[in-house]
């Protein structure tokens, strides 16, 4: 010092040593602190990121088919030169066979189920075809015995004349609803669609609370009504499957496997 002043010398070392403790200061807690939260970074959420973001998404369309979504900012492959894929077919020679070898046979397995449960489904509506063939006879034979009932079961207070009308068009209405429901059924079995499915499934619904609706005209069927049901559960099952059967490959390509 002169005069009780720092010289010029002095101020430079303690700048260096400022700069010296500051340097080691983020070399050393917080460089680590800061490597170890983008490793971690790293390690859990861009993982985890890209598993959500660039990976297929299969969505359920409203008419019961299925999509898939790509997300925009998926990377395409680059076109692979010959020698790579030589090498690759050079090594995944045993594994190709077994994998393809998997998928058709999965594939055979979900036709070969959609195919016996449509048989199943198919002898269901023929036998409540003829059941409701059977109710539809026998509700026509025996209409003047039914309006007699139907007055008794309402205490005589409507006349003859409003009862048959009443059973007429609650038969007009079964055989109306029968060709709608039948026609649902045949379009369904045809075209294997889930949307046609799903549409039977809710005229199935209709039918099972219009059979109900029947009691108050003293003509609810038991048994009609459990095949309804039945034939409603099994529509519904058949709605899956052939969502299912969407999500594999076409035949051609399977054959080419």
């Amino acid at each position: 010092r002169h005069g009780g002043h720092p010289t010029p010398a002095l101020i430079a070392r303690k700048i260096l040593q400022c700069i010296a403790a500051v340097r080691v200061m983020s070399n050393g807690s917080y460089g680590t602190c800061q490597g170890r939260t983008s490793r971690d970074s790293n390690g859990s959420k861009e993982p985890h990121a890209k598993l959500m973001v660039h990976g297929p998404i299969f969505v359920e369309n409203p008419d019961g088919s299925i999509t898939e979504a790509v997300p925009s900012d998926a990377k395409q492959s680059r076109p692979k030169s010959d020698r790579d894929r030589r090498r690759e077919s050079a090594d995944d020679s045993d594994s190709s066979g077994t994998g393809s070898a998997a998928g058709i046979s999965m594939s055979q397995e979900v036709e070969f189920l959609y195919s016996r449960h449509e048989r199943v489904f198919m002898l269901l509506l023929f036998i409540q075809f003829l059941l409701e063939s059977l109710y539809a006879a026998v509700f026509i034979v025996r209409m003047r015995p039914s309006m007699f009932e139907l007055e008794a079961m309402y205490n005589w207070e409507i006349s003859q004349k409003s009862a048959e009308v009443i059973l007429w068009t609650t038969l007009i209405i079964q055989i109306v609803f029968g060709m709608v429901y039948y026609t649902m059924a045949a379009l369904a079995i045809c075209t294997k669609r889930p949307k046609h499915f799903q549409m039977f499934a809710k005229t199935c619904l209709c039918g099972v609370v219009g059979l109900v609706l029947l009691a108050y005209a003293d003509k609810f069927n038991l048994p009609i009504f459990f095949l309804r049901l039945l034939a409603y559960i099994y529509a519904r099952f058949l709605q899956g499957l052939t969502a299912s059967i969407l999500l594999l490959p076409p035949a051609r390509e399977r054959n080419n496997l």
